[in-house]
């Protein structure tokens, strides 16, 4: 425990035992110190059990926007819609994911450990270039807010959620080898309509399809999961 802490603490206890939620004379700054100092919280470097952590949520997330991603071959609209309702989805997991990141770092590496898993299912290099990116700027955002602010929050999971965008890239970049590939799956009416639900200016709309969806799923992902927001205290 840092000594500045030491002598604050002491101070403030006045001769009473260390176990200041069972003293009233012990003030709110020396219930906070012993508090954090108990529970580690006033190390800002990566821990084992952070890593740990982020690694669980890390398939969680990916696992969920698999399976949701999986929809798109369903039916052409679905596929369309995927920027809107995978981050919607998705924001479920993450944020309560949220509630368990301590130090900056921790949303970085699910980012980009996303985009190495995208590689390796089959999907587009962009991918994992925007995870880089995105992702450590997405924890920069929330960090701000020391992952207790809403819209730092919010913000932070839109960011980081744009990674997604680089799934569709080639339907946009590399278009006519796309629509040549999914042509081997399904027949010439799907075909065209996927390229008809798809014109160069739907590549804009999804971004912002990204950022609507990722406010919703913050959003729900804050009502379902409202208890572990007032443990956290995430305001």
């Amino acid at each position: 425990m840092p000594r500045a802490w030491v002598d604050e603490v002491r101070e403030g206890l006045k001769g009473v035992a260390l176990a200041p939620e069972k003293s009233h004379r012990v003030g709110r700054r020396q219930v906070a110190l012993v508090t954090r100092y108990r529970y580690g919280v006033e190390s800002k470097k990566l821990q084992t059990k952070d890593l740990i952590a982020t690694g669980i949520f890390t398939a969680i997330y990916f696992v969920t926007m698999a399976v949701c991603g999986q929809l798109g071959a369903l039916i052409p609209i679905l596929q369309v819609l995927g920027p809107l309702y995978i981050p919607i989805i998705c924001g479920i997991p993450f944020i309560l994911f949220l509630t368990r990141v301590r130090v900056f770092g921790q949303i970085a590496i699910m980012g980009i450990v996303t985009g190495l898993l995208l590689i390796l299912t089959g999907q587009h290099w962009a991918g994992l270039v925007l995870a880089v990116v995105l992702a450590p700027l997405g924890d920069w955002i929330a960090a701000r807010g020391g992952y207790k602010s809403w819209w730092g929050i919010v913000a932070g999971y839109a960011v980081f959620s744009e990674l997604l965008i680089g799934m569709v890239v080639p339907l946009f970049f590399t278009r006519q080898t796309v629509l040549e590939r999914i042509g081997t799956r399904h027949d010439q009416a799907w075909v065209q309509q996927v390229a008809d639900l798809t014109p160069p200016w739907m590549f804009l709309v999804m971004i912002l399809m990204i950022v609507v969806g990722s406010a919703i799923g913050a959003y729900v992902g804050r009502v379902l999961l409202k208890k572990h927001f007032e443990r956290a205290g995430i305001a």
